[in-house]
């Protein structure tokens, strides 16, 4: 090779080289544009099951409109009872 040959050789891999680190580097590289990419579809995903857990509550309101299934809830997770009503508890023999 000679001189020129050689010198178009080693313009051409610098400027390779550069061209590589812009790419791949900075603001705007690949390995950037990637992460960027994985981050907004788990982002995505998440609003996807918020929007479904929003949906189930507002259903869930929607039947505590009724005041049977209020009373229902009262009664069975709280306790609840009725003015003058008594409430008996069954206890196993184990305990």
């Amino acid at each position: 090779m000679n001189v020129k040959q050689k010198r178009r050789v080693t313009w051409a891999v610098i400027g390779s080289l550069a061209l590589l680190i812009v790419l791949f580097s900075g603001p705007r590289g690949c390995w950037r544009q990637a992460r960027v990419r994985m981050e907004r579809s788990a982002i995505e995903a998440k609003i996807r099951a918020l929007d479904r857990e929003k949906k189930r509550l507002e259903a869930e309101k929607k039947t505590l409109d009724d005041p049977a299934v209020v009373e229902k809830i009262a009664r069975e997770e709280y306790g609840m009872s009725k003015k003058d009503e008594k409430v008996y508890r069954v206890v196993p023999k184990d305990q």
